[in-house]
């Protein structure tokens, strides 16, 4: 049975640490019990809303007036080149568990945090690489409560983008379809796999450094293709990486880095990275946020997006 907690603090259920208090929280472990959880919202009169590993997320200082509901399922099962994993699952536990079966796509997206729920709502990737290439299928609640298998295609993944974030939908669990390497050209093969995620991780401790609170990249970077020749040409070319233009170059060129409103600070390394300093505010998340977009609109003529989630 599903227990419902009352007048429960947000800090804790983001990587950001930001946030007042929401009226009902609990947590699910299964489909049984996520749609127990949807009854009482329900019975309760009030919304619910859904939430896994807590990155991404900007909580409001507000309280929340909703039951807020942590899929916390965590199955993962492997057949041959394919794994089903429960969207509670975390990105890191699948990334290894592909790793050591030589199974390739994952590797570069090691070291993400959050579930495999949240990295497919938001298309999560890094590299050159996103976890839509990977993904076969997904299983998912819709609107009127009924369970529905949708392709990769029906997923309408975009950059960072895809149908669950348009959509009232809940991710259920998901199919990943790997290619398997040839040993003859070394893709494939565990231990390079490993290695490179090894790599990377390494590279992002240096950004995100253990105990961090911040939400991960707080703006998507922009693609080449939907900006004006005009911004175009105020771009440094040599900063471009697979056709699109890092935010933090973007906010790095409107001296961003080291920027503070109240508790919220740009770290002094990097200009995509918010971070609580003690005590931040959503308020001032938001504030500090719309200053940055409106530097860079009026330097690049870039509309910045942002990649993380206003709760």
């Amino acid at each position: 049975m599903v227990k419902i907690k009352k007048n429960i603090s947000l800090k804790n259920l983001s990587t950001f640490k930001i946030g007042g208090r929401v009226r009902f929280f609990c947590e699910v472990r299964n489909d049984k019990e996520l749609l127990e959880s949807l009854r009482m919202a329900k019975k309760l009169r009030i919304p619910y809303k859904i939430i896994a590993g807590g990155s991404n997320v900007v909580f409001p200082d507000k309280i929340l007036n909703c039951l807020l509901i942590k899929i916390k399922s965590n199955r993962l099962k492997i057949i041959k080149n394919k794994i089903i994993i429960d969207a509670g699952v975390s990105l890191l536990r699948v990334i290894a568990a592909a790793n050591r079966r030589g199974l390739r796509g994952l590797e570069t997206l090691a070291g993400i945090p959050g579930t495999i729920g949240g990295a497919i709502v938001g298309n999560a990737g890094a590299y050159g690489h996103s976890i839509s290439e990977v993904v076969e299928r997904v299983e998912m609640l819709n609107e009127t409560g009924d369970k529905r298998w949708v392709t990769n295609r029906n997923c309408k993944f975009e950059y960072r983008e895809s149908v669950f974030k348009k959509k009232p939908y809940i991710i259920l669990r998901a199919v990943f379809n790997f290619q398997k390497g040839l040993p003859a050209d070394g893709r494939g093969n565990p231990e390079k796999l490993q290695k490179i995620s090894r790599n990377i991780i390494k590279i992002r401790l240096k950004k995100y450094k253990p105990g961090l609170r911040c939400p991960g990249s707080f703006f998507k970077n922009v693609l080449i293709s939907g900006i004006s020749k005009k911004s175009l040409a105020l771009i440094d070319k040599n900063k471009i990486i697979d056709g699109k233009i890092p935010a933090g170059y973007l906010l790095e060129e409107v001296s961003a880095k080291g920027m503070k409103l109240g508790g919220t600070k740009i770290a002094d390394f990097h200009g995509n990275l918010f971070v609580n300093t003690g005590g931040a505010k959503a308020a001032e998340v938001e504030r500090l946020a719309k200053i940055l977009k409106s530097k860079v609109q009026k330097k690049f003529h870039i509309n910045l997006e942002e990649e993380i989630h206003y709760f």
